[in-house]
C-alpha cells in the first residue's frame, strides 16, 4: 500500500471512529457504589409474599442513578417465586421496573439490578425502592435483610389492595426501625466520558499506526522489549499511588497486619502477654467506618491530621496479632526506621507499606527475569490491579505472591535454562525457597513439587535424583501431616459473608464456626464434599472469585467493571497460548504435574474456608477469594502453552512473508528461524498492546479507588 493510500485510510478510520464513539452511549460504570448500608447488625425481614410490598425511601446523592444492589436470604429454602423491583421518583412515577425470580438471588449476598442506562433523578430528590411478589407464600419466598443500626429514610411494609400498588403504598402495616441492606450506584453524568476519552486516544493511535505503518514496523523490529523492566517502570509508581490513596488500614485485615509488623519491630515476639500501643488501635478505629460502606468518604486533610498523633508506646492495649513472622519482616523494617525518626502511627503505617512494596516488587522483578518462558504471563499477573494493590499495603499476601512467583521461576530455570549440572548450592536455594513459603503461608509449600520438572541428568547420577526426590516427597508428607496447613490460610481473614452469618447466628448458644464438626462432615462423605467445593467455586461463586482475583480492591468493595475483569483474564490466556519458544516444551507429563498441583491447591484453599469460615450445614463454601489463587496462577496458564500458534502468527505479521511463501522447501526453515529469532513482529506488537492495556487498567483502578474513598 502506498503512503498516500495509507494516509487516506488512516484519516478515514479516525473520522469514522470519532463519529462512532460520539454517537454511541457509554454508560457510567456501575462498579463503585455511591452509598452502602451494609452492616454487622443485620436482621431478617418478612418475606416477599403476595399482597404486601416493602418500600425503602431515600434521597438521591447525585443527578443520575444507574443501579441498585439488594441483599436477600432464602431462609434455608429453595425458593422459586416471582418478584418485582420498582424504583419510583418523588411523584411516585415508575422510572424502573424489573421482574426477577427468587432462584436468581444470592443467599445472604448482594444481588445486582443494573439499569440499561442512567436515569435522571436530580440530586437531593426523593426516591422510593419498592419490592413485592405476586405469587409469594410463607413457604416460597425470599426475605430482605435489615440494617438495624442505620437509616437512610422511612422503611415500611404496605398492604396492596387490588392492582393499585402505587396507591397502596400509604397503607402502612408495619414501620421498621432501620434500613434495607442495599447499595446504590449514582453518577453526575449520563455517559462515561473518561472511557470515551480513552477511546478517542486509542482511535488516534491506531490511525497514526496505519499512516506510518512502515516506520512502526521498522521500529518494532529494532526494539528490544524487556518485560522485567516494563514491570518495574509501571509497578513502582502505580503501587506507590495505591499505598497513598488507599486510606489507612482499608485492606482486608490490615489492622491485624499492622499490629504484627509493629510487634516484630518492637522485638516482642516472645512476650506471652500480647500488647501494642493503644494509638495503633485508635488509628484503626478512626477509619473503621469506611469498611464496606460506600457512602462513607474521607479526605486527604482528615488523613493528614493523624500525622500529628503521637505514638506514645507506653500506653498499651491487648492485641491478637497473626501467628506468622516472615511475611511481616519488610513492613517491620519500615516501622523500625520510622521509630528512629519518632514517626506517628500513620507515618509508621505508610513506611510499612512502602518497604513491603519495594521488597515485593524487587522479588517479582527477579522472578520475571529468570523464568525461561512465560515472562509475559508473569508480567500480566504481576501487574493485575489486585497484585499491585496488595503490594502497596501491609498485607502478608504481598511477599507470599512475589516469593511464590520467584520459587516457580527458580525451579523452571533449573529445569529448562540452566545448562550445567546442579550442585549443593542449587539444592540449598530450592530448599530455602520452599521453607520460606512454608513460613509465609504453608499451603503454597506444594510448589516444592515443581522439583520433579528437573531432569535426572542434571544430578550427575540417577540414584542422587531418586534419593533427593524421595526426600522431597517425604518432607512434603511430614509437613502435610504435622503442619497447620488448612487453618493457616484462614487465620484472621475477615469476609462479608462470614460477618453476616455470624450476626444471624448470634442468638445461638453454639459458636457459628465449628471446625471439628466441619472436618467430620468432610470425612463422612469425601466425594460429596469434593462435589460441594467444586460447585461452590465454579458455579455459585465463580464471578466473585474472578473479580477478587483481578481487581476487587479496598475492603473488598472497590470493583472493576466485569468487561475489564474478564478481558484481562482472556488476555493472559491469549498470551499463554500464542507466546512460545521453539526450544521450550512442557510435555504431557509436565502438564499432568501442573494439574495435580492446581487440584491440591484448590482443595486446600477451599477446605480452609469450609472449615474455618463456613458454619456447619451450609450448602456452599464461604470466604474463598480470588487473591488466594494468585500465588499458583502461573501454573494454570502454563497449561495452555503450545509451540504451534506462535510461528504461524509471527509469519503472518512478518515483512518477509512473501519471501517465505515463494522460497523453496529447503530454504523455508532458515527463513522462519530468522523471523522468530530477530523480527518477531507479532510478539512485539502484542507486547506493546499488553503494556498499554495493563497501564490503562491500572489507571482506571486508581480512578475508581479515588471516587470510592474521596468526594471528587
Amino acid at each position: 500500500m502506498k503512503q498516500n493510500t495509507r494516509t487516506i485510510v488512516g484519516v478515514l478510520f479516525l473520522i469514522l471512529s470519532i463519529a462512532a464513539i460520539a454517537l454511541f452511549r457509554i454508560n457510567p460504570t456501575s462498579t463503585t457504589p455511591t452509598r452502602s448500608t451494609q452492616t454487622r447488625t443485620t436482621a431478617i425481614m418478612k418475606g416477599l409474599v403476595q399482597g404486601v410490598a416493602i418500600t425503602q425511601e431515600f434521597t438521591a446523592i447525585k443527578d443520575y442513578i444507574s443501579g441498585v444492589d439488594v441483599v436477600f436470604t432464602h431462609s434455608g429454602r429453595n425458593n422459586t417465586n416471582e418478584n418485582t423491583l420498582l424504583l419510583l421518583d418523588a411523584s411516585r412515577k415508575i422510572i424502573h421496573k424489573e421482574n426477577f425470580s427468587s432462584s436468581r438471588v444470592k443467599e445472604g449476598d448482594l444481588t445486582s439490578f443494573l439499569f440499561d442506562k442512567p436515569i435522571y433523578v436530580g440530586q437531593g430528590n426523593h426516591l422510593y425502592l419498592c419490592l413485592f411478589s405476586n405469587d409469594g407464600s410463607e413457604d416460597n419466598s425470599v426475605s430482605l435483610l435489615l440494617n438495624q443500626g442505620d437509616s437512610i429514610g422511612p422503611l415500611y411494609l404496605s398492604a396492596v389492595t387490588g392492582n393499585d400498588l402505587i396507591g397502596s403504598l400509604g397503607n402502612k402495616l408495619v414501620t421498621y426501625h432501620g434500613t434495607l441492606i442495599i447499595r446504590t450506584f449514582e453518577t453526575d453524568s449520563s455517559q462515561f466520558w473518561l472511557m470515551k476519552g480513552f477511546l478517542y486516544l486509542l482511535a488516534m493511535m491506531i490511525s497514526c499506526m496505519i499512516i506510518w505503518v512502515g516506520w512502526v514496523r521498522s521500529a518494532l523490529v529494532r526494539a528490544r522489549i524487556v518485560p522485567e523492566w516494563i514491570f518495574l517502570v509501571i509497578a513502582i509508581p502505580v503501587s506507590t499511588v495505591f499505598s497513598v490513596i488507599t486510606p489507612p488500614l482499608q485492606v482486608p485485615d490490615e489492622g491485624s497486619h499492622f499490629l504484627k509488623s509493629y510487634e516484630i519491630a518492637e522485638l516482642s515476639l516472645f512476650n506471652q502477654q500480647k500488647t501494642g500501643p493503644a494509638s495503633l488501635l485508635q488509628l484503626d478505629s478512626a477509619f473503621l467506618r469506611l469498611h464496606a460502606s460506600a457512602g462513607e468518604k474521607t479526605s486527604m486533610a482528615e488523613i493528614k491530621n493523624y500525622l500529628g498523633v503521637k505514638l506514645d508506646p507506653q500506653k498499651r492495649a491487648s492485641i491478637s496479632p497473626p501467628p506468622y513472622t516472615l511475611p511481616y519482616l519488610p513492613q517491620a523494617l519500615g516501622i523500625v526506621i520510622g521509630k528512629i525518626f519518632d514517626a506517628s502511627p500513620l507515618g509508621l503505617m505508610y513506611l510499612g507499606r512502602l518497604f513491603n512494596m519495594l521488597i515485593s516488587i524487587i522479588v517479582m522483578f527477579y522472578a520475571i527475569r529468570i523464568i525461561p518462558q512465560f515472562k509475559w504471563v508473569f508480567l500480566l499477573l504481576a501487574l493485575m490491579p489486585k497484585t499491585l494493590f496488595l503490594f502497596g499495603s501491609l498485607s502478608y499476601d504481598s511477599l507470599t505472591i512475589s516469593l511464590s512467583f520467584f520459587t516457580i521461576a527458580v525451579f523452571f530455570h533449573y529445569a529448562f535454562a540452566c545448562e550445567r549440572n546442579l550442585n549443593l548450592k542449587d539444592l540449598a536455594l530450592m530448599a530455602l525457597l520452599v521453607i520460606l513459603l512454608l513460613l509465609c503461608k504453608p499451603p503454597y509449600f506444594i510448589l516444592g513439587l515443581l522439583f520433579f520438572f528437573i531432569p535426572p541428568k542434571k544430578f550427575d547420577y540417577l540414584y542422587k535424583y531418586i534419593v533427593i526426590s524421595a526426600g522431597v516427597a517425604l518432607l512434603a508428607l511430614v509437613i502435610l501431616k504435622a503442619g497447620p496447613i488448612v487453618s493457616s490460610l484462614s487465620h484472621a481473614e475477615s469476609t462479608l459473608q462470614a460477618r453476616q452469618a455470624e450476626t444471624a447466628a448470634s442468638a445461638s448458644q453454639l459458636p457459628l464456626i465449628r471446625p471439628d464438626e466441619q472436618i467430620q462432615i468432610i470425612m463422612n462423605d469425601i466425594p460429596a464434599y469434593l462435589k460441594l467445593i467444586v460447585w461452590s467455586s465454579f458455579a455459585e461463586n465463580r464471578s466473585y472469585i474472578l473479580e477478587s482475583f483481578v481487581g476487587l480492591l479496598g475492603w473488598i468493595d472497590v470493583e472493576l467493571p466485569d468487561a475489564l475483569t474478564y478481558s484481562y483474564i482472556l488476555l493472559i490466556l491469549f498470551s499463554a497460548l500464542v507466546l512460545s519458544r521453539s526450544d521450550f516444551s512442557l510435555g504431557l507429563s509436565g502438564k499432568i504435574l501442573l494439574l495435580f498441583l492446581l487440584a491440591v491447591a484448590f482443595v486446600i484453599i477451599s477446605t480452609a474456608m469450609y472449615v474455618y469460615a463456613t458454619g456447619p450445614g451450609r450448602e456452599q463454601v464461604f470466604g474463598v477469594q480470588g487473591r488466594y489463587f494468585i500465588p499458583v496462577a502461573p501454573l494454570f496458564f502454563m497449561l495452555f502453552y503450545n509451540r504451534y500458534l506462535n510461528p504461524k502468527l509471527n509469519l503472518l505479521f512478518s515483512l518477509r512473508r512473501k519471501e517465505y511463501n515463494g522460497a523453496k522447501v529447503k530454504a523455508k526453515p532458515a527463513i522462519i528461524k530468522e523471523i522468530l529469532d530477530t523480527e518477531q513482529l507479532f510478539d512485539k506488537s502484542l507486547y506493546v498492546f499488553l503494556a498499554f492495556f495493563c497501564l490503562f487498567t491500572l489507571l482506571f483502578s486508581i480512578y475508581i479507588t479515588l471516587i470510592r474513598y474521596y468526594n471528587i
